[in-house]
């Protein structure tokens, strides 16, 4: 698989569908927090990627990830607001945040 040349789409399906460990380590580095947050909720992750995942910038994916069963790492998220996109849990393929109905502005 040759990440770079894939579609958005296509990184999202494999993200969300793979169940090889090799594919999903190579999209765990992705510059996308949409496909960083599809892998972080796929089951078929390691304990390895959840943990890499728990702690990512981007606390969409990590809040995720910290909630995969495989997960063997905790993070504390107490002292962060947890908005309405960060427990989304619409399917990323779907997602259009820009006009999402259900976001909240602060």
């Amino acid at each position: 698989m040759y990440a770079k040349q894939i579609s958005l789409n296509e990184k999202l399906d494999i993200a969300k569908t793979s169940e090889n460990l090799d594919e999903l380590k190579v999209l765990a580095d992705s510059e996308s927090m949409l496909v960083r947050r599809a892998i972080a909720r796929n089951i078929n992750i390691d304990e390895d990627i959840a943990n890499l995942l728990t702690f990512d910038p981007v606390l969409n994916v990590s809040y995720m990830a910290s909630n995969n069963p495989k997960c063997t790492q905790k993070r504390d998220f107490s002292n962060y607001s947890l908005v309405g996109c960060v427990v989304c849990d619409k399917d990323e393929r779907e997602l259009n945040c820009v006009e999402c109905q259900n976001k909240k502005i602060y």
